[in-house]
């Protein structure tokens, strides 16, 4: 098993060690994964951080494995992932490939390297598409692209994630965790339960129509006008101070 965790300050940082191999995901590992996340959501844990670890991310499943057995696993753990209400956060560099570049994907943040090699390898391995690639890059970056870089495996770096909108930050290998920790503590200055929320109608949203959408802003919308974070905030404003939020996901 390549799965590692580690619990620092309210965050739980999952990477894949397995140098040997540049971090590839082992059969145990998906499993090992949904479990991590399960786990998590039940916490008091805030945030899930998905982090590189001895220069790379991870070059996806290990195909040297029966690949038909792992699918079922691998697409509970996809869905675990995606279906995480608290804020998950991806800080990658070096390869970056297959299953565990379209991991990243379902993140709520990319932080990337400029050395970061994104690679949908799927076609040169003469597989398919799989952990919710197909289904979330082309709504990130349009069918066109996605398109090319699923069906030629092109390699891009950083940078080049970044024109295509795919990343919150690109940064330098050495910034890496200080861009982490800047993102943890901008998002500590919010409401928890708000920015949970809002992840949760950005996700309604891709499969709702625009009145439905109202109806779902309208009806969050209500239930934050009664809630303590809610007076807090207006307060705060009204007093020009900073404000002091429960940083919980009750109702």
């Amino acid at each position: 098993m390549a799965l590692e965790t580690k619990i620092t300050n309210e965050t739980l940082y999952i990477s894949f060690n397995d140098e040997k191999t540049s971090n590839s995901i082992s059969a145990n590992d998906w499993k090992e994964l949904k479990s991590q996340i399960e786990k998590f959501e039940d916490s008091d844990q805030k945030y899930l951080v998905l982090k590189e670890i001895n220069g790379n991310f991870s070059s996806g499943a290990q195909l040297a494995e029966n690949i038909n057995a792992l699918m079922e696993d691998v697409n509970l753990a996809a869905k675990a992932l995606w279906n995480c209400k608290k804020p998950v956060i991806a800080a990658v560099d070096g390869v970056c490939a297959g299953a565990g570049a379209n991991m990243i994907l379902l993140s709520d943040f990319i932080i990337a390297t400029s050395t970061t090699r994104f690679i949908e390898v799927f076609a040169r391995r003469g597989l398919v598409v799989d952990f919710g690639g197909s289904w979330n890059l082309p709504r990130m970056i349009g069918l066109q692209k996605a398109k090319e870089l699923m069906m030629t495996t092109k390699e891009i770096d950083g940078e080049s994630m970044k024109n295509l909108g795919m990343l919150y930050k690109l940064t330098q290998r050495e910034n890496l965790d200080s861009e982490l920790t800047d993102l943890i503590d901008l998002l500590n200055e919010q409401s928890f339960i708000s920015i949970c929320m809002i992840k949760d109608q950005i996700k309604q949203g891709l499969d709702l129509s625009f009145t439905e959408t109202l109806d779902l802003e309208g009806e969050n919308q209500n239930k934050r006008f009664i809630h303590t974070d809610a007076v807090e905030g207006m307060a705060a404003f009204v007093e020009k101070r900073k404000p002091n939020y429960k940083n919980t996901l009750d109702n």
